[in-house]
């Protein structure tokens, strides 16, 4: 028996039924095969039968039929079989007509089970789409527990529908909550915690030898993760009062990364081979801009990080009663704000009013001159872009922070490019899922 049967056992409610069909060797192929002499054998008590009859019936009818029958959708079934991807656009157009032909079958208010039936179809027929964590199509339909609602695609689709036809409300969208970084285990200490507090307080006023400030801050990286998440979060300008050498010498929030995620800290290595040129097509499907095709190679891995805004566009948030819905443009200069060369740097810094850590890049268009990230008004000048958002992501995580609204959709997606366990958006599990199927 594969995964295929028995998560959709599962979904149907019908997992007592698991340990037959494995024993009977029934896989996915088999599975749609089941007639009604069969299902007599197999499942033997009636109530099970006709249960389990009436879903393989819902589900036989195919996914790609459903999308077939409209000029969208095929479009879509093409794009997913050809380039195993799809856009922001279509994807949403394939949830719209996915859940119109689950209203016109089963009403407004479908059970939890056919709408986890639909989702592990979706995800069974278009293995693209199917993420590599959780049940796989969690993106899709998450059934609600613990009194939290149910999620996904296909329930916040139905969801809307519903307020519409109640009230003629406008369409809700996903609602962004800050992002919590989850730090799973803290580097273990190599000094005591008496030499960790005297080697601190000799790194607050010394700067030389770089070698000993190194030193320094690698045996009291644990010291310094626990001080910086004890009793709640620290701004971070507390936290580079008490610790300077994190910005100003080279390589320490980086380090301090490395202890704290050893099997994530060179990960953006690939994000020119694995990532860049699937952000640029998509972005060609959704703009139609032709110009994306022609950029030098050199460039492309820079104007992939550019692009990320609109392919994964900003949620709304809540500041207090009010609903934000932050434009692509804001969310752009949230994560990397582009200002022309010759910027009066001093000026600029003064200036500023963003607070949390992000990219300055100096140049026009997609062109870049000169990169920086920005971390507590301070400057910290990078080679290239790709090492500025490195540094941006990672501090993060160093400074223990929540990922700003403004483009927090953009650092969820770098934290599963990084491979960093914890929460994220359906829009970026459907996004991680196509990255994963195109390995």
């Amino acid at each position: 028996m594969d995964d295929f049967v028995k998560r959709t056992l599962e979904a149907w409610g019908l997992g007592e039924l698991i340990p037959t069909f494995e024993a009977q060797k029934i896989d996915k192929e088999a599975f749609y095969l089941l007639n009604s002499n069969c299902l007599s054998s197999v499942i033997p008590f009636v109530g099970q039968r006709v249960k389990f009859e009436n879903k393989l019936k819902e589900l036989l009818e195919d996914i790609r039929n459903i999308l077939e029958k409209s000029p969208d959708g095929r479009s879509i079934v093409f794009n997913l079989d050809n380039n195993s991807l799809i856009g922001l656009n279509e994807r949403r157009s394939m949830v719209r007509i996915l859940v119109s032909h689950l209203i016109e079958r089963f009403g407004e208010n479908p059970s939890s089970r056919l709408k986890a039936a639909l989702a592990v179809a979706v995800v069974d027929q278009f293995p693209s789409l199917k993420d590599t964590q959780g049940t796989g199509y969690d993106a899709w339909y998450t059934p609600g527990r613990h009194h939290r609602p149910a999620t996904g695609f296909l329930e916040e689709r139905l969801r809307n529908v519903r307020k519409r036809l109640r009230r003629g409300s406008r369409t809700s969208q996903e609602v962004s909550v800050p992002t919590t970084i989850v730090v799973s285990v803290l580097p273990e200490d190599t000094v005591t915690p008496e030499d960790a507090v005297q080697m601190s307080m000799w790194l607050k006023t010394n700067l030389w030898p770089q070698s000993q400030v190194a030193d320094f801050m690698k045996k009291t990286a644990g010291y310094r993760a626990r001080w910086i998440r004890a009793n709640g979060s620290k701004a971070i300008a507390d936290i580079i009062s008490e610790f300077p050498r994190l910005v100003d010498t080279p390589g320490m929030i980086s380090q301090d990364f490395e202890l704290l995620h050893p099997d994530a800290s060179r990960k953006m290595d690939n994000w020119c081979s694995g990532f860049a040129e699937k952000i640029i097509q998509m972005a060609q499907q959704q703009q139609r801009n032709p110009s994306l095709e022609y950029l030098p190679a050199d460039k492309r891995g820079d104007v992939a990080l550019q692009l990320l805004p609109m392919v994964i566009p900003p949620y709304p948030y809540k500041e207090g009663r009010k609903m934000v819905r932050p434009s692509i443009q804001e969310c752009k200069s949230a994560f990397i704000d582009t200002q022309p060369v010759g910027t009066n740097m001093a000026e600029y810094l003064t200036n500023t009013r963003m607070e949390h850590p992000f990219v300055l890049m100096l140049g026009h268009g997609h062109d870049c001159s000169q990169a920086f990230s920005i971390i507590n008004g301070q400057a910290l000048t990078h080679s290239t872009l790709l090492d500025a958002v490195d540094m941006c992501f990672k501090a993060y995580y160093v400074f223990d922070l929540k990922y700003p609204n403004a483009c927090a959709q953009v650092y969820e997606f770098l934290q599963t490019v990084y491979e960093i366990p914890g929460a994220v958006r359906p829009t970026v599990q459907v996004l991680r899922a196509q990255f994963s199927a195109a390995v």
